[in-house]
């Protein structure tokens, strides 16, 4: 998990398969992802809906959701791994004040942009279940941290949404 750390070790307590689990999916992702655009760029037939909306309508976003991703994997990753925490505890700044999990938010945020590349019904599929794998997986790792943290990560909880920032 990434919300505990340690100066260069930012992991409080993971999903026991939580690599095994994120490679899996990702290169399944990537997978049905590039089979699907393919058939269509090839074939003319797949699950790819790219002739139903403008190019630059898709691109747009695709850019936007890529950048943002990448904004969310790399502020979470440095706030963990890379700052001095000389004490062991709760990272609730940056971009931990947004979500409470933007590491895998970020990674989801990076392949939804590839969804608007080529728009994939088949990949939407997989993202979904993505999303889900993903939740369920922060949510083992949360309960942990309520064990470690108690009421401050309870507070936590309260204070910063799972997912979705809070548009002030």
């Amino acid at each position: 998990m990434v919300e505990i750390s340690r100066k260069r070790h930012g992991l409080g307590s993971e999903h026991p398969l939580c690599d095994r689990i994120q490679l899996v999916i990702l290169v399944l992702f990537f997978v049905i992802w590039g089979i699907d655009s393919l058939c269509f760029f090839i074939f003319g037939y797949s699950t790819v809906l790219f002739g139903a909306v403008s190019v630059p309508v898709l691109f747009i976003p695709a850019v936007v959701f890529l950048g943002l991703g990448l904004y969310l994997v790399t502020k979470s990753h440095k706030a963990v791994f890379d700052e001095d925490h000389s004490q062991r505890g709760l990272i609730d700044s940056g971009v931990y004040a947004l979500v409470r999990h933007p590491m895998y938010l970020g990674i989801l945020v990076c392949c939804l942009s590839f969804l608007f590349f080529s728009v994939s019904l088949l990949s939407v599929g997989i993202w979904m279940v993505f999303f889900i794998v993903y939740d369920r997986m922060a949510t083992y790792e949360e309960k942990s941290l309520i064990q470690m943290l108690g009421e401050e990560y309870i507070a936590y909880q309260k204070r910063v949404p799972k997912w979705f920032p809070r548009l002030h």
